[in-house]
């Protein structure tokens, strides 16, 4: 995904697609349920998200994102779980209606 830093924006985030493009879960909309399309990452990545019930194809709902680069609390599965930035970046979601 290509980013634009100094606009603070994504090429999924103009719109320009015309759907709901992915996006990294810590750019993802609050109060919004989201399917993970991708997880990127290692093998250790993979397995630490998937003990959370976290991987392609699960729904699950932002709660809250914590300002100033603070924790993201998401819930899936009935299971609230807080997952910090770096860890939310290596997640590819679609944000749902």
């Amino acid at each position: 995904m290509l980013f634009f830093s100094w606009l603070g924006t994504t090429r999924a985030d103009t719109g320009s697609s015309g759907g709901t493009a992915p996006c990294s879960l810590d750019r993802a909309p609050g109060r919004r349920h989201a399917e993970v399309v991708r997880v990127e990452g290692g093998r250790e990545v993979s397995r630490r998200l998937a003990q959370l019930g976290v991987h392609r194809g699960t729904v699950l709902y932002v709660k809250q994102s914590a300002p100033l680069g603070g924790p993201i609390l998401i819930e899936t599965r009935g299971t609230t779980v807080a997952v910090g930035r770096g860890l939310a970046r290596k997640i590819l979601v679609r944000p749902l209606p």
